[in-house]
């Protein structure tokens, strides 16, 4: 016999075994009784057939109880199916109706076994019948008439064969049905798993968000708070700068103011003179006691300029004789050094709508520049006309600025590392001035310069467009 194999899912096996052990011993416990009461003497066939129902249901039982369900399965449906053919023994074959319990056999192994299991155990019944049925002296029995032998025969192989087709049909729709909702619970657990894996995954996600939103919110509060203090603190020091500024400019103003009167009316001293050596200290008091004030002055702009407490005076001015005042300024600035100056601009230029006292420092600043860094070549100062704004222009042929100082050379106290800068030191703080003076009045400044071949500080100013009354405007802002 070939090994087959177990349904799928042996839950309806597992479910239908033991009440069917429960009936099957219920019954033979009553046949057994029934024997008793009627005193059978006949034969001990019929208790043979009940106790080996009962064996049936003992060692089925066990095995049940050991997880060998398939087996237990095998014991009890060719004992259904084979003790019900065996009571021929006893009863003999015509008008024997437990022959026809053979059935139940063959339903159960369908159920407790296999799909294909009915077929085999009905051809085992079959060939058992036609063995006590052909050959009836093994049993003791009588050979009966072929036309009722037969009769019993062909009915009992319609019966079993017909039951063990329906049970194959039932067992392979049961095998479908459980394969089926086999997989679709495989699907749905596969699903709901991953259907929790994906919520955690999403708890976790919202957990880490308010978390992260919680740091942010103390970060935001924090800078917040780090804002304000810095604010504070740049107020603060813009403050502290604008006042100790004019603290400054009071006693240097009279220090200056007297170093001065000593050197150019020496007189006022009783008429005595003053030696060369104390003229040349006094000289040199008025000297630096002027560079403090031009550092002082531009530290006040500085401070003005950061707390906005800079206002301009603007007007419409001329540009023209602005860069002529520069022009001469230069040349006064280079003595006797071989530079060339060269005026690179042409009258007339657009009237500009700018502060001049602050337009001719930017000017001024540019200028002193240029000259202090250049030695030999030329400077230029120049100028041209755009359809809103002038563009203005301070050339030279000096040292330059690399690349690497370009971008901080507008910065607070920043300098060019170089030797003819050292030998011209500064405060660094002229052209941050000059550039935040150019943005007031709504320009913009800029650098072109390459290193040993000389800079180009270029810078805007808005101009005076003519209204069509005739009256002045303003240009568009940018």
């Amino acid at each position: 016999m070939h090994r087959t194999n177990t349904l799928p899912d042996e839950s309806l096996a597992s479910e239908v075994l033991p009440p069917l052990l429960v009936v099957i011993g219920a019954v033979s416990a009553m046949s057994f009784g029934l024997l008793l009461l009627a005193q059978w003497r006949a034969s001990i066939s019929p208790y043979l057939i009940t106790g080996a129902l009962v064996a049936s249901v003992w060692a089925s039982g066990s095995l049940f109880q050991r997880g060998r369900l398939r087996t237990a399965g095998v014991v009890i449906s060719y004992a259904l199916a084979l003790l019900p053919i065996c009571s021929i023994i006893p009863f003999g074959l015509l008008n024997n109706t437990l022959i026809y319990l053979s059935a139940i056999g063959v339903i159960a192994a369908g159920v407790l076994i296999a799909p294909d299991a009915p077929i085999r155990v009905a051809r085992v019944a079959l060939g058992t019948l036609m063995v006590l049925v052909v050959f009836p002296s093994i049993v003791g029995q009588e050979r009966a008439d072929l036309g009722p032998s037969l009769a019993v025969g062909m009915s009992m192989t319609a019966l079993l064969l017909s039951a063990a087709a329906l049970t194959w049909a039932a067992g392979y729709a049961i095998h479908g049905t459980i394969g089926w909702a086999l997989e679709t619970s495989s699907k749905s657990e596969r699903r709901e798993q991953l259907l929790r894996a994906t919520q955690a995954d999403l708890e976790r996600t919202l957990r880490e968000r308010d978390q992260l939103n919680d740091r942010l919110y103390k970060l935001t509060l924090d800078l917040e708070t780090a804002r304000a203090e810095a604010e504070a603190a740049y107020r603060s020091k813009a403050s502290f700068m604008a006042t100790m500024s004019h603290e400054l400019r009071t006693p240097l103003n009279i220090i200056i103011g007297f170093s001065s009167a000593m050197i150019d009316h020496p007189e006022m001293y009783d008429g005595e003179p003053i030696s060369e050596a104390i003229s040349a200290d006094i000289a040199e008091i008025r000297r630096s006691g002027q560079h403090l004030l031009g550092l002082i002055n531009d530290i006040l702009d500085l401070a003005r300029v950061e707390v906005g407490r800079l206002e301009l005076n603007k007007a419409a001015v001329p540009l023209v004789p602005l860069l002529d005042e520069m022009m001469r300024t230069a040349s006064g600035l280079l003595k006797d050094r071989p530079v060339l100056l060269r005026r690179e601009y042409v009258s007339p230029l657009p009237t500009v709508l700018v502060d001049d006292v602050r337009v001719r420092q930017v000017l001024l600043n540019l200028v002193s520049n240029a000259c202090k860094f250049t030695s030999v070549g030329e400077i230029s100062v120049g100028a041209r006309a755009e359809n809103y704004e002038v563009i203005v222009w301070v050339r030279d042929t000096g040292i330059g600025i690399a690349d690497s100082d370009q971008t901080r050379i507008f910065n607070q106290f920043e300098q060019v590392e170089s030797h003819d800068a050292k030998q011209h030191p500064g405060t660094g703080l002229g052209l941050s001035i000059c550039r935040w003076l150019v943005e007031l009045h709504g320009g913009r400044m800029w650098l072109e310069s390459e290193l040993g071949k000389g800079s180009i500080f270029s810078f805007t100013l808005p101009r005076v467009q003519p209204a069509l009354n005739g009256a002045a405007s303003k240009p568009p802002e940018q």
